[in-house]
């Protein structure tokens, strides 16, 4: 159970950040409820652990091996789905292949801040470091 736990405690680690990102759920709704479900049990889960922080205790829990299995299956889902999205974002621009993962989301977290992306152009466009970018209504 305690590999089991520390596999969802990192894989969580990772999307919980993506998934707080409001664009990043209105763009997945599927995989945001999926992980709406996993952060819930995870949080339970935690709530419990700090009433007991006997590691012994936590693991011999009645149900937490199967709650951490279907939560490890669970995060699979979801990983395999934001692959496929950032896979479709980079084939409808190719450039984004020079992006990591991190970086790409990253950018598609920030949609409404398009200064954000700043910092990636040298990776995607060879010798632009930055764009002067204007608001709304400025000419």
């Amino acid at each position: 159970a305690l590999d089991t736990w520390i596999r969802v405690q990192a894989v969580w680690l990772y999307l919980e950040p993506i998934f707080n990102s409001a664009d990043i759920t209105r763009q997945m709704p599927l995989e945001a409820a999926r992980f709406a479900a996993v952060d819930g049990a995870w949080r339970k889960l935690m709530g419990s652990t700090q009433a007991r922080p006997q590691v012994l205790e936590c693991l011999a829990a009645e149900g937490l091996q199967a709650t951490l299995d279907e939560c490890v299956k669970s995060l699979e889902v979801v990983q395999r789905g934001l692959s496929a999205y950032l896979e479709t974002k980079r084939l409808a621009f190719p450039r984004l292949f020079l992006l990591s993962n991190d970086e790409l989301l990253q950018i598609l977290a920030e949609t409404a801040e398009p200064q954000r992306v700043q910092p990636h152009l040298p990776k995607i466009f060879e010798g632009v470091d930055s764009l002067h970018m204007e608001g709304e209504g400025e000419a």
